[in-house]
């Protein structure tokens, strides 16, 4: 193992999935319980991965800072975005760097965006609702090269499913209860 991830393990889950298309399917969902104010409690489903069932009991609060309407004593819905956005570039970036041998000291992923509330908040129809850029850049101290992060990079770019959720255009779809 290098970097602490198991690559045989990943190389094997990689030939199951590809002899067996239903077993690459994963399956995600998250019930949001409104408390109060602009806070709400995030409580994780149990995640489906190809024909097994994986056990969760996560949950996390979400809620705003004074300005908008909150007290400022938990992460914003967009902390949360950026969050799980570098949470999944830093495991292809990890896992990339492993599968070419090289070993990493430290690596941080530095994310930002800028919102700009007239959009969110309907002052300003022309003003944008979501981020209209997100930056990011990575800090890294390894025996790789240069070249070598950039390229392991641009894969996080193209393999990323968090990255290339918000960059491709995910349908959304209301279903009623």
């Amino acid at each position: 193992m290098i970097n602490k991830i198991n690559l045989e393990g990943l190389n094997s889950y990689r030939d199951v999935i590809t002899k067996e298309e239903k077993e690459a399917l994963s399956s995600y969902g998250i019930t949001a319980e409104w408390q109060g104010g602009v806070n709400s409690k995030i409580t994780t489903h149990n995640q489906k991965v190809g024909s097994s069932e994986i056990k969760k009991d996560f949950s996390f609060e979400i809620g705003e800072p004074n300005e908008l309407l909150g007290d400022n004593s938990r992460p914003t819905p967009q902390d949360y975005l950026l969050g799980g956005l570098a949470g999944c570039m830093m495991v292809g970036f990890v896992v990339g760097a492993s599968n070419n041998n090289i070993k990493l000291d430290d690596v941080k992923l530095h994310i930002t965006g800028t919102l700009d509330l007239r959009g969110f908040l309907n002052v300003n129809p022309e003003s944008p609702v979501g981020f209209d850029t997100i930056e990011f850049s990575f800090e890294v101290k390894g025996n790789g090269t240069q070249e070598q992060y950039d390229k392991i990079i641009n894969d996080v770019r193209q393999f990323s499913p968090n990255y290339r959720t918000i960059t491709d255009n995910v349908k959304m779809k209301l279903v009623t209860h």
